[in-house]
């Protein structure tokens, strides 16, 4: 549903005193404040939202016209008129709300070519997500991009670029976001050059999963179908398969859920995607995203691995019919270890997310003011709880996987 009125136009702040990239949306007040059409309230028209609690206007697939300007490295780029929506499922109900901001041709301009995440990244977007951290707001505010961080150069799921930004709405100040690339069929087109008509998004439970776009139709037919009705054992069988699925992917994206304990792994955030056309990007390939849930102390010593720990969950589906092949099972226990002693050693872990904290240090004492969120004594020790938790994980999760290779030899 789009709504288009000219915005308040607002004078742009002239001296900005921070260190990351700023980002200015002005808006009409009403498109955030009114009881019948205001993106950050209950109001009037409001709707429920999956298993949320609240009826709200902020639950809506509303967008809005509204102006951009962008300032980093201390130039400003006035990327102009985008579209403007609230984002995200429960975490909506947070007063500091993620956004989702749009380029369409009814505004102006179809895409942008400003480099957000740096040169070496896509040159053309039409969406941006302004996250608010999801469950980790008001805790670390860095959880997710830090995951992200940790495997982003050896990992063959997809992710997703991250950058911190203070964005200022309406001239008020209003905290720190983490700036991502959005997981649509536009990203695909602008990163590998594919139709975004022919890209197939899927989501959920694997043998029931929901089309976030595209259709369900060939992968249950030519992945699940297959699974339960081929023996896997076979490497003729797996060779098959491996000419459907990314198997790199979906090896990478269970190690990393396991060992970050993700609860929200096996059902709710999942993903993976592929291009109906061409050769290159026609396998299923995983995408890790909103991993807020991982990196828990109270998770660091639970083991959950399909059949290789007796966990039975559906979530797990895919995997129990790959490891019946022995090639698999050990080229998997092998990546997982490879994850373990270098991916996910210590001092590398550490060293990444204390880079990543001090990029918002200086930010955090002004967002802490702005939210009241936990003060900067207490978000240092949420930080090294991060730092604890992988020391510990990875001296649990070493020994399980060596056990589990022992078991094969």
């Amino acid at each position: 549903m789009l709504f288009f009125a000219s915005c308040n136009k607002k004078q742009i702040l002239e001296k900005l005193d921070h260190d990351i990239t700023v980002i200015q949306i002005t808006i009409n007040e009403d498109y955030l404040w009114s009881p019948d059409s205001g993106l950050f309230v209950i109001g009037n028209n409001g709707i429920a939202l999956g298993n949320c609690n609240s009826i709200a206007n902020y639950n809506q697939n509303w967008e809005f016209p509204a102006e951009l300007t962008l300032s980093q490295n201390g130039e400003k780029t006035n990327i102009n008129k985008v579209g403007f929506k609230i984002k995200g499922n429960c975490t909506r109900s947070n007063a500091m709300k993620s956004i989702g901001i749009y380029w369409r041709k009814e505004y102006g301009e179809k895409n942008t070519d400003y480099p957000f995440f740096g040169e070496e990244s896509a040159n053309n977007y039409k969406r941006l997500f302004l996250r608010n951290s999801g469950n980790d707001f008001g805790i670390t505010h860095i959880k997710d991009a830090t995951i992200t961080q940790i495997i982003k150069e050896f990992t063959a799921a997809e992710i997703q670029n991250y950058k911190p930004s203070a964005v200022y709405l309406n001239n008020d100040y209003w905290g720190i976001y983490n700036m991502r690339d959005m997981i649509t069929p536009h990203h695909f087109k602008y990163t590998y050059n594919v139709n975004e008509e022919y890209v197939d998004i899927l989501e959920g439970n694997e043998q029931s999963p929901k089309a976030d776009d595209g259709s369900t139709n060939l992968f249950l037919d030519e992945v699940i179908h297959f699974v339960q009705n081929n023996d896997l054992k076979d490497d003729q069988n797996f060779e098959e398969l491996s000419e459907k699925i990314n198997v790199e992917s979906y090896m990478d994206y269970i190690i990393t859920q396991t060992y970050i304990a993700n609860g929200d792994q096996l059902e709710n955030n999942v993903k993976w995607w592929r291009d109906r056309t061409t050769y290159e990007f026609r396998k299923w390939t995983w995408i890790i995203y909103d991993t807020d849930l991982g990196f828990n102390l109270n998770k660091v010593n639970e083991f959950w691995l399909g059949d290789l720990a007796g966990d039975h969950r559906s979530g797990f589906f895919l995997f129990n019919q790959m490891i019946k092949n022995d090639k698999f099972k050990d080229e998997f226990l092998e990546r997982y270890a490879y994850f373990i002693d270098y991916v996910f050693e210590k001092e590398r872990v550490k060293h990444i997310i204390k880079n990543l904290m001090e990029n918002i240090e200086y930010e955090y004492t002004r967002h802490q003011k702005k939210w009241n969120t936990i003060t900067k004594h207490n978000w240092n020790k949420k930080i090294n709880q991060l730092i604890q938790f992988n020391n510990e994980r990875n001296d649990f999760m070493q020994e399980k996987i060596n056990n589990l290779i022992d078991e094969e030899d």
